[in-house]
């Protein structure tokens, strides 16, 4: 599904977490020197998921970001 909408700060934000999300998967978790990596790259994780989620709670001039509006549920699909 598309969004009418679009947001490049939320679209960065989410690559952002893509490319640590990517990161975290290839570092073997078998050496210190990777463990200590780890957790740095999980820091970071954690800070831009709440980052993103104040972006779309009031990212926009105080404002939710429309990016982030979700189609209300209708259980009238035919």
């Amino acid at each position: 599904m598309t969004s009418e909408s679009k947001c490049k700060v939320k679209d960065d934000l989410v690559n952002q977490l893509i490319a640590l999300n990517d990161k975290l998967n290839t570092l073997s978790p078998g050496l210190l020197r990777s463990q200590q990596a780890r957790a740095e790259v999980q820091e970071r994780r954690e800070s831009l998921y709440a980052e993103i989620k104040r972006h779309r709670a009031k990212g926009h001039e105080g404002k939710p970001c429309p990016a982030a509006q979700r189609v209300p549920y209708s259980s009238n699909i035919k």
